[in-house]
């Protein structure tokens, strides 16, 4: 028998199914971890295939968008072609395009009268012949006179010879007439000769021999 003194725990009441107790440290059971792969495997698997069937698919569908979105910006880039508006421009009302009629032309403007209007052909005119052939002064009256001059009077030039046929005029007021009578003439020499005579002056020159 104990020597120790009995308590509470020493009395066990006769009717109790409990015959002591035993003080067991429970360890948690692990288990292998199967399900747990399994699980991994089967997301990894599901995970391939969708990358495997999706990723063309958005791939292909960038591409066309990218292309899409190059031909836009190229289509704006690219400059209208000129002139296509005013082809398709619609004429102005009463313009000739709309009225279907050319527009008119401007007058022909008549060729100037070679001999100014101001130019007094009954003027005096000296012929002189500075060649010594007898009646060239007489002929070049003549042509003169065909011409409408007929103040026209012939005469010998009592001058040096001259190298060619000049027609001599008296101020800038004869002018026109001095080029006058050297284009009925065919002379291409006309001369301010105030020395030589106070009215228009033709000295005959080798040439219109």
């Amino acid at each position: 028998m104990s020597k120790y003194p009995q308590d509470e725990f020493d009395r066990i009441p006769e009717t109790a199914s409990r015959q002591g107790v035993h003080r067991e440290r429970l360890v948690a059971v692990r288990g292998s971890g199967l399900g747990l792969k399994i699980a991994v495997g089967v997301l990894a698997l599901l995970v391939g295939l969708a990358a495997y069937f999706l990723l063309p698919r958005l791939e292909l569908g960038g591409a066309g968008s990218a292309s899409a979105a190059n031909a836009g910006s190229a289509a704006a880039s690219t400059p209208a072609p000129t002139g296509s508006s005013d082809r398709l421009r619609s004429p102005e009302p009463g313009s000739p395009e709309a009225t279907g009629t050319a527009a008119p032309s401007a007058p022909a403007t008549p060729s100037p009268d070679p001999t100014p209007a101001s130019v007094d052909k009954a003027q005096k005119v000296n012929v002189l012949n500075s060649t010594g052939v007898p009646g060239l002064a007489g002929t070049v009256v003549g042509r003169l006179a065909a011409d409408g001059w007929t103040g026209a009077l012939p005469g010998n030039w009592a001058g040096s010879p001259l190298e060619g046929s000049v027609v001599f005029y008296n101020g800038a007021e004869q002018r026109a007439g001095a080029e006058a009578v050297a284009s009925a003439l065919g002379i291409a020499a006309v001369q301010d000769g105030a020395g030589v005579s106070p009215d228009l002056t033709v000295v005959i020159g080798p040439e219109l021999q």
